[in-house]
């Protein structure tokens, strides 16, 4: 028999069905594997005789390890394995390689023939090339996300393994002749590290392991978690629903202890990510109430329960019945690596009284954990899935508890997992800047209500990075600022260099006042005037058009400053003038450019390409990658994401029901499996399918000739291109002059010229801004204004 999944892969039934057995060290991770073996589970916070698994079922303990010390870590790890026979055996570890990686896969390994380990994780953008962890391309140790841990990130698999003595396994070989250098590698006393970048590899891994024999263990991440799941569907398996909230077990899954009144909903954020920010002022816009916590007061936070002194701060004794209320740190970005654990620790106790009667979502593992120890509550079995990593389970007594690593989900993740559980839960009020009428503009002198039909107050404020100080950024920025489009549009604030902005003005000949500002709520909009948040960064004798490390340092931090006004609600947009990636390597940022370097600062794991003309919008599933490696990397979750991601973009910029083309990978879209070898079947028809359900407008897999043809005559309002040329040739063509790239899937849009630095006319004054204008409009047309106060 078989069975075709949401993916569209075919999976055979296996019998008699499989025992597995799986070992997380935080609750969020266990969670997620619970979630991504898709067999019926539980998932134990005391593990004991009860945690051996039935046949078809997954037991899924949390060992609670992560901030063990590493003896007590194996320790535990020995002790959950040893009753373990004729169990499948698979161990979680951290995407990032935190944790006690290398004493417990010591552990872990005691006793088996071998473990194949494979820590990719596709879904969020992290993968493994040359037994390097990459996240979005860009190698772990040179990146900061390690910056809340005590020690540097390692350079590789092997060296976060320590002593264990492993072996790489190359992309090629994980797509080739796999199963064989497994068995040459487990033989020779050594354990497979494997290469992977997309979901396919991660179900070559584990069909390969599994045809080992139950002797040879799996260390890996959800991903590998999930081609698991896929290769051990039986017929007697109940399968979890693996996306969207799970229908309620019985009449007290949404009421309070005595059946009565809907229960408050507790959102506990405990993760010092940089992106929980712009994830809690999502759920606030959507009606919830904040309480930031002091994190010197959590430190120290008494055993017993709230005091009426501790109630002053902020958090009451109670919550209403459908309230939701969110609860974080307030100054958790200063609170070094150390204090992490008695930190939260103070706040599950915190919020222990206030949570006991309450629907519970709860980010970072470790908070999860801390807060239903608080609560006594020892089991939890797994009903549903919101979006990735945001995991639905039950408690005994039917109260909803969503757990969610504390680096997942997009800027939406809270609002998305609050409205699975309150559908109620109202949406923001959203503003937009009216669509500008070039032919009927009013003329500059009068006032910005008579020019936009609204309030100075409904424009959405840009940030508009200054890029490379020896490039032409500063030469096209000035004249943008100075645009009499710009100011009908938008409320632009540059960050950048005061002194390069008025050399540039001096270089351009034009007249106008640049004024440093700390805020931008300390901004004033007139013509002829350029606000900027002044970093000072460029030397004053910096020249034009040259190669400079200084120049680079200074273009990183212009990014950094304006993600950090976005995230804290000061600004709707960005707007980017072009840096020079060989100057940002030189000054130690290693990030492949502005969409990189801007996902890394709003902690968001993926983000997507848009390309936009007057004539046509194209957003890109793949980009800066080969056409052979493409292919490999498509599939339908990615696509799913990529369309969804587009469909918001659009609805954000007015289109309420845009109707999107989705083009085929290869000639004619495969002409019914003419051309390719049924790519569009198994990669895009699956993903169509479910955003079809979801009610979006999602026609495909088209013919990509046809589809930018129909769409340059109107009758798409996006199309979404499977590669770059595939996307880009035809945005050259049909409207390059007026070109704009566009970065979605951050908390606000991002806009950036499509040129560069120009290193060969900078100075020189001849520098063209118009691109930058269209930059600017488009910043102001797809960004959310903030509502009047």
């Amino acid at each position: 028999m078989s069975l075709t999944s949401r993916s569209g892969r075919t999976m055979s039934r296996s019998s008699p069905a499989h025992r597995v057995l799986a070992l997380a060290d935080d609750l969020s991770g266990a969670a997620e594997t619970a979630m991504a073996l898709r067999l019926t589970g539980r998932i134990l916070l005391r593990p004991g005789a009860a945690a051996a698994p039935a046949p078809g079922e997954a037991a899924v303990l949390d060992l609670d390890t992560r901030q063990l010390p590493a003896d007590a870590a194996a320790r535990a790890v020995r002790a959950a394995v040893s009753p373990s026979d004729g169990c499948v055996l698979f161990k979680k570890i951290d995407s990032l390689l935190r944790g006690n990686l290398a004493a417990e896969t010591a552990a872990y390994a005691a006793g088996a023939e071998g473990v194949v380990i494979a820590p990719a994780l596709p879904v969020a953008g992290r993968t493994v090339r040359d037994g390097v962890v990459r996240l979005r391309e860009v190698p772990l140790h040179t990146t900061d996300a390690w910056r809340a841990e005590s020690r540097a990130a390692p350079r590789s698999v092997a060296a976060a393994l320590g002593d264990v003595p492993t072996a790489s396994v190359p992309l090629d070989v994980v797509r080739g002749a796999l199963s064989e250098r497994l068995r040459e590698l487990i033989a020779r006393g050594l354990h497979p590290v494997c290469d992977a970048e997309t979901d396919a590899d991660l179900d070559a891994i584990a069909g390969a392991t599994l045809e080992l024999g139950p002797r040879v263990r799996m260390l890996g991440t959800g991903g590998l978690a999930a081609a698991l799941g896929r290769r051990l569907l039986t017929g007697s398996a109940r399968l979890l629903d693996r996306d969207g909230p799970a229908p309620a077990p019985g009449p007290l899954s949404s009421t309070g202890p005595d059946g009565t009144g809907l229960r408050p909903l507790l959102v506990v954020v405990g993760t010092a990510e940089s992106g929980a920010a712009a994830q809690i002022a999502q759920l606030v816009a959507a009606g919830a109430r904040h309480v930031a916590l002091p994190a010197a007061e959590l430190a120290r936070f008494p055993s017993h329960g709230l005091s009426p002194a501790d109630r002053a701060t902020g958090l009451p004794a109670s919550l209403a019945p459908g309230s939701v209320t969110v609860v974080s740190i307030a100054d958790e970005g200063t609170v070094a690596p150390v204090s992490g654990r008695p930190l939260v620790a103070g706040l599950a106790r915190a919020v222990a009284e206030v949570a006991r009667d309450s629907d519970l979502v709860l980010t970072g593992g470790e908070t999860a954990r801390r807060v239903l120890d608080a609560l006594g509550v020892t089991l939890l079995t797994p009903v549903g899935q919101i979006h990735h990593g945001a995991v639905h389970s039950r408690t005994s007594d039917c109260q909803s508890v969503v757990t969610r690593p504390g680096s997942f989900g997009e800027a939406d993740s809270l609002l998305r997992i609050a409205r699975a559980l309150r559908p109620s839960l109202r949406t923001a009020p959203t503003v937009h800047p009216p669509r500008r009428n070039p032919v009927n503009a009013a003329p500059a002198a009068a006032s910005l209500a008579e020019q936009t039909g609204t309030t100075h107050r409904a424009l959405p404020v840009i940030a508009v990075t200054m890029g490379d100080g020896a490039g032409i950024g500063p030469e096209v920025v000035v004249p943008a600022l100075l645009h009499p489009d710009t100011l009908r549009d938008c409320r632009p604030v540059v960050v950048g260099d005061a002194a390069r902005l008025r050399e540039a003005a001096r270089i351009l000949g034009v007249e106008c006042t640049v004024v440093p500002v700390e805020h931008p709520a300390q901004a004033e909009f007139t013509p002829g005037r350029i606000n900027v948040i002044d970093l000072g960064l460029i030397p004053a004798d910096l020249p034009w058009g040259k190669l400079s490390a200084a120049a680079g340092d200074a273009a990183y931090h212009y990014i950094r400053v304006a993600a950090d006004l976005a995230l804290r609600g000061e600004v709707q947009g960005i707007c980017t003038a072009p840096l020079n990636k060989e100057a940002l390597h030189a000054a130690g940022h290693v990030y492949p450019g502005h969409t990189e370097l801007l996902a890394h600062f709003t902690g968001v794991e993926e983000v997507s390409m848009m390309l936009s003309t007057p004539k046509v919008k194209v957003i890109h599933v793949t980009t800066h990658i080969g056409l052979i490696d493409a292919v490999q990397r498509i599939e339908p979750g990615l696509v799913e994401r990529t369309v969804r991601r587009g469909h918001e973009a659009m609805v954000r910029a007015g289109v309420a029901h845009p109707v999107i083309g989705v083009c085929g990978i290869n000639p004619h879209a495969g002409e019914n499996g003419l051309f390719g070898h049924g790519e569009e079947e198994t990669k895009i028809v699956p993903a169509l399918e479910v955003l079809r359900a979801d009610g979006i407008d999602a026609r495909g897999p088209l013919p990509a000739d046809t589809a930018f043809f129909l769409a340059s005559r109107g009758d798409y309002d996006l199309i979404v291109a499977m590669y770059h040329d595939q996307g880009h040739g035809p945005v050259k063509v049909l409207g390059i002059e007026a070109g704009v790239n566009l970065t979605v899937g951050l908390p606000v849009i991002r806009t950036s010229v499509d040129h560069g630095t120009a290193f060969d006319i900078a100075g020189t004054g001849r520098a063209e801004a118009g691109s930058m204008v269209e930059a600017l409009r488009q910043a102001a047309e797809m960004s959310t204004a903030p509502a009047a106060r």
